[in-house]
């Protein structure tokens, strides 16, 4: 009979799996909404339907991606490389914000995770954002070779593996439920060497966490994810499974109720609220670390820079790092600016006669070593705002000596380095999201 997640005791056991870094999440799809108007969307519906009217199917009724899929590749006869060639075009287009992921995310302690969405690294992504850690990820795929994990007891930072691969990494994603099954066929022997990422499947407890597979799938999944007889639950490790209220649900948990399992009456989004919730009030409580801001001017605007940085920084939690003002006797002064310009959140040049045409100091060399910063973050998959050029005074901001990198950003106005509330509205806001 599986146990119903509910008392305190419960959940104070399910946080002390977090803090000892001995719980693994296998990450469902119903994780991958996203926000519109205030109401969640299936992204997985998202796709099929967006799959559909690429190839002009009109006959058939909103469905989920893999029964989408399917009935492409045995109705109307389209190569899987084709389809997966259409989806990852789509995918690349995509900059959905998924909330359920963002909050799961930001859960310390919570490093391990088995994710079974192909779409994209939409999940390292978040990772790296949350926790400024780069997040270990691998790729499981029949047909390409893969590594094994470090040891996963000694690795300090987040760790995913996509075990039915990745469509915009491996050649072979499992996008059908035909493609699942297959996975699950060549798992056992693909995995004799990956002896690390098995032990994060075998000796931790697990908590299926959004796996709204067909019922048939799901017996399937939970027995080749837990990696162990179903019977033996509850005597080494503890087996969580939380979905959504649906049919599909109440299948899965009333075939659980032959195993020791815990389940979760709530939905998805009611337990990552109710975990996060706890878990924060748990944690230790640390100050809040302060965002840098980094004012790039030349010498002749020193008045202006002023300006801005007393501005800036009354918005609070906010450190303004500029020129020599905090490098020491004896520092590399070209080493010093160029750890300021990379450890920054917000990079803010500002143009001015002075700076366009003197170009006295360090400004230029500050600006192109800040669109370098701008550039490996946006291919690290970073895509919060970095650059925030302004103009001080009179300067055409589409002048001929603006570089072309910031030319191509917006480029707000902040005469005499003194703005108005809707610029540091802009800013407050800004460093919000990162």
């Amino acid at each position: 009979m599986n146990k119903i997640l509910s008392d305190t005791t419960d959940w104070d056991v399910l946080l002390e799996f977090i803090e000892d870094k001995q719980l693994t999440v296998v990450v469902g799809k119903e994780l991958y909404k996203f926000k519109e108007n205030d109401t969640l969307f299936s992204f997985e519906e998202y796709l099929a339907q967006k799959l559909f009217e690429a190839y002009k199917i009109t006959d058939q009724p909103a469905i989920i991606l893999a029964a989408a899929v399917n009935y492409l590749e045995t109705e109307k006869r389209v190569k899987s490389m084709d389809i997966n060639r259409k989806l990852k075009s789509l995918v690349k287009e995509i900059d959905f914000e998924f909330p359920l992921l963002t909050e799961l995310s930001g859960i310390s302690n919570l490093n391990y995770f088995i994710n079974t969405a192909v779409y994209n690294n939409f999940l390292e992504t978040k990772l790296n954002q949350l926790r400024k850690e780069t997040t270990t990820s691998i790729n499981f795929s029949i047909n390409e070779p893969f590594s094994d994990a470090d040891d996963l007891e000694k690795i300090k930072e987040p760790f995913v593996f996509n075990v039915f691969g990745s469509l915009l990494n491996t050649v072979d994603p499992a996008l059908s439920e035909d493609d699942m099954l297959e996975y699950t066929g060549y798992f056992k022997e693909k995995m004799k060497n990956a002896t690390n990422i098995v032990n994060a499947l075998q000796n931790k407890n697990l908590l299926f966490l959004g796996c709204n597979f067909p019922d048939w799938m799901f017996r399937f999944m939970i027995r080749f994810l837990s990696n162990e007889p179903m019977h033996e639950w509850g005597t080494k490790r503890t087996v969580i499974v939380v979905n959504d209220d649906t049919e599909l649900r109440t299948n899965q948990f009333a075939f659980l109720e032959k195993y020791d399992a815990v389940t979760f009456e709530g939905n998805t989004e009611d337990f990552i609220h109710e975990l996060s919730t706890r878990r924060k009030a748990r944690a230790p409580q640390t100050p809040v670390s302060k965002k840098n801001i980094f004012l790039s001017y030349t010498v002749k605007d020193k008045e202006a820079v002023e300006n801005l940085k007393t501005a800036i920084e009354s918005i609070g939690n906010v450190n303004c790092w500029y020129d020599k003002r905090e490098i020491n006797a004896g520092d590399d002064y070209k080493t010093e600016i160029a750890k300021g310009i990379k450890s920054a959140d917000l990079f803010i040049p500002l143009i001015s006669e002075n700076s366009l045409l003197h170009k006295d100091g360090y400004v230029q060399l500050e600006w192109f070593t800040a669109d370098n910063v701008n550039t490996f973050r946006k291919i690290d998959g970073n895509k919060s705002k970095y650059l925030m050029p302004i103009v001080i005074d009179d300067s055409n901001p589409y002048d001929a000596n603006v570089p072309k990198y910031f030319a191509e950003l917006s480029i707000g106005k902040v005469l005499q380095g003194n703005p108005d509330p809707e610029f540091l509205k802009q800013i407050k806001d800004t460093l919000q999201m990162l």
